[in-house]
This record gives C-alpha cells, structure tokens and sequence, in this order.
C-alpha cells in the first residue's frame, strides 16, 4: 500500500511532486517505525522496502518532470555567472544565493497575508467612504493587476485617480466595470502615457495640469520584466530600463513642482516607487558601463535586476532631496505574483512563477498590492522614512540588501541621478 501512494496520488501539475514527498517519505518513516515495533524480520523489512523504492522512483520522476527543467535552469544560471560576463559583470554568486533568493526566503516566511483592503480599512478605517475626499493620485499601469487594484481600492475610499495608461479605452471599459461591481466615491480621470516612449511623458504631464488639481500621491507602478531579446525603446533604450527607470524618473521630475506645491498647501504628499526583490540580484558594477545597457552585453535578468536597482537608487535619492519638502518617497516589493510583467519573461520569470521552490510564497494581486496601498494610505510611514527605511514589502519597513541597499555604494545615488538627468534632459 506505501508503495503504490505515490503513484495513485500523482494528480497532475505541480501537485504530483508535493504528493510524492508528502505521501512516500513519511511512508518510508512509519514503515521503519512499524518495523520497530512489530518486531518483523529484517529480511521481511527489507523487502518491503526494496518494493517501495522500486515504485517509488518512477512516480518522483512522473512528478517532478518539470521541476527537474526548472532546477535545472537555476544550475545553468549558476554556471553563467561564473563563465558569461554578460552575467558575472552585473551578477555574483552572492548576490543570487544569497542576496536575492535569501531575501525571497525572509518575504515568503514573513508574509502577513494581507490583501489591500484589509490595508486601507486599517489605515482609513472600516466603510470610510470619504476618507480620501479632495486627494488626487496618479497611478501609472492602472488597467491592470497591481496597478488597477491600487487605483480601485483609492476610488473606493474617495480619492480622484488619474490611470496613466498606454490603452485608454480598456481603461474607461474596466472603470465602468468596477463602478458597476461594487460602490465607488471617488472620480477619476484617463490620460494617456508610453512610458517606452519619453516624447510621451511631457504631453501627459501638460494635460494632467490642464486639469486643475492637485496631487498627493504618484504611484509608479508600471513595469516589464526579463523579455527574451533585447528590446528597443522609441529612444533606443533597452526596454526595461526605459520604462521601469528612465520614463518614471522623468515623469517624477516633472511632476515635483505640483507635488511641492500640494504639500505647500497643508495637504501630504508622497511618492511610491515599484522597485522589487531583484533590485539584490544587482552586483558592485560600474553604472557607467551599464547604464545605458548595451544590445551586445543584453541578458534579461541581469537588466532587469539593475533596473530595480535603479528604482531603489532613485527613491533613497529622492528622500534626501525631497526631505525639507515633507514629501514621503518609499520603494516598493510587492511579492510574487502572476501578473502581466511576465507575459514576456524569460526561463527565469518561469522559475520564480513555475517552480515549487517559489510557489509556496506566491500571493493574490490583492496581496501584492497591499505594500504599496500601506505607503500610499499609512500614517507610519514618515516616521518610518524618519528611522532610515527605504525598502518596503509585507506591509512594512524592511531592511534593503545589495548594492542599492543604504552603506553599500552611497556615491551611486547622486551618479545615478545625475546620468538619467542628462538622459531625459532633452524631454523635460
């Protein structure tokens, strides 16, 4: 009977692999133990073991089939960076093991579980339908996963949200929808934004002024992840390094007047950035060889681990400046979850979505969100900037690690800035 369980519980997916460790090991165990106290003969004992374990293989192998692919590419990701400098000059051994599946490790144990409504009921309270009367946020990738649910919980709660978007009309279409689903106080506006596109961010700017309003949060939510190829932008810059750095570091600068001048008026303001846990995959490397990226010395990973990189980089940047200004600036992960960004993703999106090593952490986008709707809504987080945080995830303050992490390379921050300064320069 123990040794046809892993077969008969081989289901399917990811399921099978689960069932066999579960269901064969501690049947291993519990046949020793019956052994024990039986007082069966070894020769007995043997023979039933060997009849497990001459089951047993073929089910683990039946089970595991895909994860052996998987486990297979992170050993082949290990070798890369030891031999392929497209790799070891941007990631180490370090950096991978321990810095970036290590902090994975620490936000999949920690996790609170918390959706984003939980979040904003704890910090505006239960059914406070105005609690974000006269407040305006703009929420870049709003028409769907994270951002959308962000904007909807903001809608709920009374804010006006502007959905900085590349598709307008799916915008307004999902609008309509959420109005229709459940009740929303707050108003909104859809403006249009390439964030591939930097010629796209000067006009969204203008027409969101022309509005009249003030804003208090701006959420850079949008964001791609580990395409296969190199991709260029309309400028000629590798796509994640656009969008999820360059176009948000342009939108940002010039929305800071308004930004100021919200908070000016009595009203906070505060910044969200969406960096992420693959901001550790990024090593000590030289910024000037690696940003702008290079077509020639292109892998997906190690782009886009310094494109989060940069967005931590940004944010700690934008604290220093923005501190006498009163405007709170927080970088953001929001966890694993399966959303649009990897629609494209390499073999290595694949192991963080596909494997069983991560997909015990995976959470709900209503969990994903939860981070950024606690820097957006959260009394806590001034004092939190206060105390030296600039890493957020699990509803919380959390310690950065790696390059752009506070003591590791300070003099990066402002050279950073500096080189995306003279990057949009001709866009502002």
């Amino acid at each position: 009977l123990f040794a046809l369980c892993p077969s008969i519980a081989c289901g399917g997916g990811n399921a099978r692999f689960v069932a066999v460790l579960l269901v064969s090991i501690p049947a291993l165990l519990v046949c020793c133990i019956f052994a024990q106290f039986a007082g069966l003969k070894v020769a007995d004992f043997a023979a039933s073991v060997f009849a497990m374990a001459a089951v047993w293989p073929f089910a683990l192998l039946r089970a595991t089939g895909e994860q052996l692919v998987v486990l297979l590419h992170i050993l082949r990701n290990l070798g890369k960076i030891l031999i392929c400098p497209k790799m070891s000059s941007r990631i180490s051994l370090k950096s991978y093991i321990v810095d970036f599946c290590g902090m994975l490790l620490r936000e999949g144990v920690t996790s609170p579980q918390l959706t984003s409504e939980q979040v904003a009921e704890k910090c505006l309270g239960r059914g406070n339908s105005s609690a974000l009367k006269g407040r305006v946020a703009i929420v870049t990738g709003s028409s769907g996963s994270l951002g959308l649910e962000h904007a909807r919980i903001l809608l709920k709660y009374g804010c006006h949200v502007v959905f900085a978007v590349r598709s307008p009309g799916k915008a307004t279409a999902l609008i309509e929808d959420m109005k229709a689903r459940e009740e929303m106080s707050g108003s909104s506006s859809v403006l249009p934004v390439d964030l591939d596109d930097l010629s796209s961010i000067r006009p969204f700017v203008d027409s969101f002024l022309k509005l009249g309003l003030p804003l208090n949060y701006l959420v850079n939510n949008a964001g791609i992840m580990t395409p296969k190829e190199f991709r260029a932008s309309k400028q000629g810059f590798e796509t994640q390094f656009a969008t999820n750095h360059l176009a948000h570091f342009l939108l940002t600068e010039l929305l800071m007047p308004k930004l100021r001048e919200t908070r000016r008026s009595g009203a906070e303001a505060r910044i969200v950035i969406l960096s992420s846990v693959g901001s550790a995959l990024c090593r000590n490397v030289d910024m000037d060889l690696c940003i702008p990226p290079a077509p020639e010395a292109y892998n997906g990973t190690a782009e886009y681990g310094i494109s989060k990189a940069l967005n931590l980089f940004h944010c700690r940047e934008l604290q220093r400046r923005c501190a006498t200004d009163g405007i709170s600036c927080c970088a953001v992960h929001p966890g694993v979850i399966h959303t649009g960004l990897t629609r494209e993703g390499n073999a290595d999106s694949t192991v963080l979505y596909d494997s069983i090593l991560f997909k015990w952490m995976h959470k709900e986008v209503a969990q994903g969100a939860a981070t950024q709707v606690y820097c957006t809504l959260s009394d806590q987080v001034p004092s939190e900037i206060e105390h030296g945080t600039c890493f957020w995830y699990n509803c919380g303050p959390q310690k950065a690690v790696g390059v752009a992490a506070p003591g590791v390379r300070e003099d990066l921050c402002g050279k950073v800035w500096v080189i995306s300064e003279s990057l949009v320069e001709k866009f502002r």
